[in-house]
């Protein structure tokens, strides 16, 4: 229901100044939850207020909010409950909240001391995503909690009905989705790196869309949700990988390599065409996600060129001098730790990390680290129990990952750059953790092995923290 209101939004705007108002196509700070969970009252920290006039956003409705709502809580199990959402502060505040069928409430006052307070009815209001904003009546600042609750409904709720709102006119278009590789491109090929020595060339359509600069990439120019193509790619081990664009207007290459990392460049090639060289089987061997884009939100016909080049020229092969028959390694039942195949995944900014991030775990293995070619004691499974999809790691010195269990314990991390860092005992009590450093190096997919020393198994608590120091 969500996406449909967002196409009706855009299908019904018109061109001209738009002004900044609350836009629940951008995303506030994310949980899930479910009834169950917020059957027990649930806290959240937030500066209320905002630069946004809400009468000049056609909702009129008096007071002041931010643009990205404060909060986006994805909710589930929610038919048998209503929800209740109030805020505490200091100031006079005000809640803002777009359901999950997309329903905007309002309200000021409802709580003591010109305090909000909300109550959210019906399963189609609440399964999904609702984003909150919590503002001010004046436009002023000031620190408050929001707390959410859910209870029982009686009998089925009636639909919430919004507050009364003239005759809507047209609003502005919603920013356009940032560039997500969840999905790959409708020309989706299969290639090896063999293939790629002959040059290969590729109609396309340079497009704009979403602000790079706005999606937690840093990078100017436009590009679209969706890649324009994604390859599968083999046998990339002995090459790195050129890509450039051809084309008539200014554009940009954006790519997202097999192992999840952004690579972006604008001019390299000259006459405002872009040219990447990708590097690292671990990033080539794998889906590799290409958005052709533009500096200046336009879009022009152009063609993208693919080449593979060997990473050394291939030496001589050497006469082999006569060697006994090696001995051969015994291969753990279980397999070694490979990054090939993703944990169970999530998406984590920095910021996010902040608030340290607990998940369950069982610690446990089959593989033994000694006969495996990393540095490691005790024993893991060959996929990672998690991967942790990370943005916005520059602006943090260190990320800290930690386990707590009642046995002994061991940490295995493979970070976006194939690095890997192992611990068994550094938290004390023969618990592990690690601090990672070089927070830039952080952005991308990290995997995360929680194993134990003796082969052993028993339940766990993950924990992960970013620290500016």
């Amino acid at each position: 229901m969500r996406y449909l209101a967002i196409a009706l939004f855009g299908l019904f705007a018109t061109t001209g100044a738009a002004l900044a108002c609350p836009d629940y196509s951008q995303t506030g700070a994310t949980y899930n939850y479910t009834g169950d969970q917020l059957y027990s009252p649930q806290s959240f920290s937030v500066v209320a207020g905002g630069q946004n006039q809400l009468r000049n956003c056609n909702m009129n409705y008096p007071g002041y909010a931010t643009s990205a709502p404060d909060f986006s809580f994805y909710l589930s199990g929610m038919d048998p409950y209503y929800l209740v959402a109030d805020v505490v502060s200091s100031c006079d505040s005000l809640l803002l909240v777009n359901t999950a069928n997309a329903t905007w409430l309002f309200d000021d006052d409802s709580s003591e001391g010109l305090q909000p307070r909300l109550e959210v009815r019906g399963a189609q209001n609440l399964n999904g995503r609702v984003d909150v904003w919590v503002g001010t009546y004046n436009g002023s600042y000031c620190d408050a909690t929001l707390n959410m609750e859910t209870w029982y409904a009686q009998a089925p709720a009636p639909t919430p009905t919004p507050a009364p709102t003239p005759a809507p006119v047209p609003t502005p278009t919603p920013a356009a989705a940032c560039p997500s590789f969840a999905a790959p491109a409708p020309q989706y090929y299969s290639i090896t790196g063999q293939q790629l020595y002959t040059p290969q060339s590729y109609q396309v359509t340079a497009v704009g869309g979403a602000s790079l600069r706005s999606c937690n990439l840093q990078y100017p120019g436009y590009a679209s949700q969706v890649p324009q193509y994604s390859f599968q790619m083999s046998g990339m081990d002995p090459y790195y990988l050129v890509a450039d664009v051809q084309a008539s207007c200014d554009t940009l290459l954006l790519v997202n390599t097999a192992n999840g990392t952004w690579l972006f460049d604008d001019d390299s090639a000259g006459s405002l065409q872009p040219q990447l060289e990708v590097r690292g089987a671990q990033n080539l061997n794998g889906r590799v996600d290409i958005w052709v884009g533009t500096y200046g939100n336009t879009s022009c016909q152009g063609t993208l060129n693919m080449e593979s080049f060997y990473a050394q020229a291939p030496a001589p092969t050497p006469t082999p001098t006569p060697t006994p028959m090696p001995t051969p390694t015994p291969t753990p039942a279980g397999g070694c730790p490979s990054w090939q195949v993703p944990g169970q995944t999530y998406n984590l900014t920095g910021q996010q990390l902040y608030s340290p991030q607990r998940y369950q775990v069982t610690a446990s293995g089959s593989a033994n680290l000694r006969d495996c070619p990393m540095e490691g004691r005790g024993y893991v499974n060959q996929q990672p129990q998690y991967s942790f999809i990370l943005s916005g790691m520059e602006e943090y010195g260190r990320l800290e990952i930690e386990v707590e269990s009642q046995c002994d314990p061991t940490l295995l991390v493979n970070t976006p750059n194939t690095t890997w860092h192992f611990d068994d005992d550094g938290g004390g009590s023969l618990q592990p953790e690690l601090n990672i450093t070089s927070g830039p190096n952080l952005n991308g997919r990290l995997d995360v092995w929680v194993g134990t020393y003796n082969g052993n198994s028993c339940q766990a608590t993950l924990e992960l923290e970013t620290w500016y120091n």
